[in-house]
């Protein structure tokens, strides 16, 4: 008989789960808001910060576009999803990082606010991402000055894995993809893992707890739109930056990911933040080092926006 975990204990007990996704998302998404401040140092001087909406999968959402100084023609911009989980997150929350990729990537960074669950379940962040890349790519380049053959995507965590499911779904239309620490599946939540990368920001019950706030069934876990590191259609899709941390329970995933790109055919890079923990790009002021790695980062990507 398994144990039960310490909600399913209390509930069974007449008390209020504190986990209950509608009840603790709200609080989480404002705890990581006002953290962010704390966490990231001072970006550098734009040319242009600009909120927008664009087309979503069911009406318009909120999008910010970042300009580097010296980008005054259309040129190169890169699609950026923010992470966290599919459940907190947002614009303000990874204002620092996408200010920082621009400026030191020398080129555009449009960041969206898809929907989040719990209020929207999956596939509704994913067909947002959908919808608005779509945008990008078509009419909505010229209001934001892209050029459409040089569109990248990129994301951190939950972003990450939106980004790799753009690039399997547009892959002809993507030039270079950047995936930070990405999460890309959810069907294997509780390998073994070192007791070391347990606990630092993400752990096996943070994914059980994503999984049972995004999804309406666990079993929708394998669809490919939730977990793209199991597709095998991977032939042809755009070169890639992947980035992982080394004390994350999702290393093994990115790595795994690097090897079937790699397998495929596919120009791939990869580099791991030494003792640094799931999030650090979003913990420049916090974590030493990691800085250093963002900046560089960034410019991996300006590289690979440029061909």
């Amino acid at each position: 008989m398994e144990t039960p975990t310490w909600p399913e204990a209390l509930t069974k007990f007449g008390m209020p789960d504190p986990l209950e996704p509608a009840r603790a998302a709200p609080r989480m998404r404002e705890a990581l808001r006002n953290a962010t401040p704390h966490m990231d140092v001072r970006p550098p001087e734009l040319a242009e910060v600009r909120d927008l909406d664009v087309p979503g999968a069911e009406g318009r959402i909120a999008a910010r576009l970042y300009r580097p100084n010296g980008a005054d023609a259309p040129g190169p911009c890169t699609f950026f999803m923010h992470g966290g989980g599919y459940v907190i997150g947002d614009l303000e929350t990874h204002d620092r990082l996408c200010r920082r990729l621009a400026a030191n990537s020398g080129a555009r960074v449009l960041a969206v606010d898809y929907r989040l669950a719990p209020e929207h379940l999956w596939p509704a962040g994913v067909e947002d991402c959908l919808a608005a890349f779509d945008w990008l790519a078509g009419p909505g380049a010229d209001e934001v000055g892209a050029l459409p053959d040089r569109l990248a995507v990129a994301g951190d965590s939950a972003g990450g894995g939106l980004a790799a499911i753009l690039a399997q779904s547009r892959r002809t239309q993507i030039c270079f993809q950047l995936l930070i620490y990405p999460l890309l599946q959810l069907v294997d939540r509780r390998k073994a893992k070192p007791k070391f990368i347990e606990g630092h920001l993400l752990s096996s019950f943070t994914l059980d707890q994503i999984v049972r706030a995004y999804l309406s069934d666990p079993d929708q876990a394998s669809d490919l739109t939730v977990s793209p590191l199991l597709n095998n259609d991977l032939a042809g899709l755009p070169p890639a930056h992947i980035i992982a941390a080394e004390l994350d329970p999702l290393l093994d995933e990115g790595q795994a990911y690097r090897d079937r790109l790699t397998a495929a055919g596919v120009p791939v890079s990869y580099a791991v933040g030494k003792a640094l923990p799931h999030g650090y790009f979003n913990l420049t002021a916090v974590l030493p080092g990691a800085r250093k790695i963002v900046d560089e980062t960034a410019i991996i990507l300006g590289d690979g926006l440029r061909g």
